[in-house]
């Protein structure tokens, strides 16, 4: 087992620079959300897909139907 967890770190890195250069979280909503989105964004982006474009369709969905889609299944490369 591992001492560190380096991984993980390397993982939140884009999410915690994107918090930086943004000035920072101006309240607890804005924490909680920008915690949200990142965890969507890296979850799109770990299963294969194109998280902007993937967010941008699910909210034309919900837009249209008054109801998100669910996650989409992990891309399976050659097979």
């Amino acid at each position: 087992m591992p001492f560190d967890n380096n991984l993980a770190e390397r993982m939140i890195r884009p999410a915690v620079i994107l918090r930086k250069n943004s000035l920072s979280n101006r309240s607890q909503q804005g924490a909680a959300t920008q915690a949200i989105l990142m965890s969507v964004y890296r979850t799109l982006k770990l299963r294969g897909h194109d998280p902007i474009r993937t967010i941008v369709a699910a909210l034309r969905t919900y837009l249209q139907a008054g109801q998100l889609p669910p996650l989409p299944p992990p891309v399976v490369a050659n097979g």
